[in-house]
């Protein structure tokens, strides 16, 4: 995610993902500056029409269960990464951070397949920012989430 740079801090650098993974069609790899989203990255987005943005990842072996299907502490750090860039944008630039994020799963997501996520801001304050997703597999539903944002020097 492309972020306004902080001049007191120092810039950051892209972190490499420990695994190459070819974008989905459409979709660009996106630049990751934190190490955790990097370790379970690459991840994707594409711009829509609207002005909109949809992000995604493929999932691989680093994502699953021993059943194969992607484990959901793997889903809730993908909805954290986007949610918060939603966030970010709606707050105007200025760093947040997540207070709470609520989930629901819907459906398992397998090896292989490509998990897309809609995130919109659906209010805001001066502090605190409401976003909510939804997360699908193609045209297959398989999770929703909502979220609350502090934004950090607001009150």
């Amino acid at each position: 995610m492309t972020e306004a740079r902080d001049a007191t801090r120092p810039p950051r650098i892209p972190l490499a993902s420990p695994v190459e993974v070819a974008a989905p069609e459409g979709f660009q790899a996106v630049e990751l500056f934190d190490p955790f989203e990097a370790h379970m990255g690459p991840l994707f987005e594409r711009a829509e029409a609207d002005g909109s943005r949809v992000t995604a990842f493929r999932a691989d072996e680093r994502h699953v269960r021993a059943d194969g299907t992607v484990h959901e502490g793997m889903m809730m750090t993908f909805a954290d990464a986007f949610m918060g860039g939603a966030a970010w944008r709606g707050s105007g630039g200025k760093p947040c951070v997540t207070l709470s994020m609520q989930t629901s799963y819907l459906d398992d997501v397998q090896l292989g397949e490509v998990v897309e996520c809609r995130a919109r801001v659906e209010h805001k304050t001066r502090a605190i920012i409401f976003v909510s997703a939804n997360f699908s597999v193609g045209a297959k539903p398989v999770m929703t989430a909502t979220s609350l944002w502090k934004v950090l020097g607001e009150r």
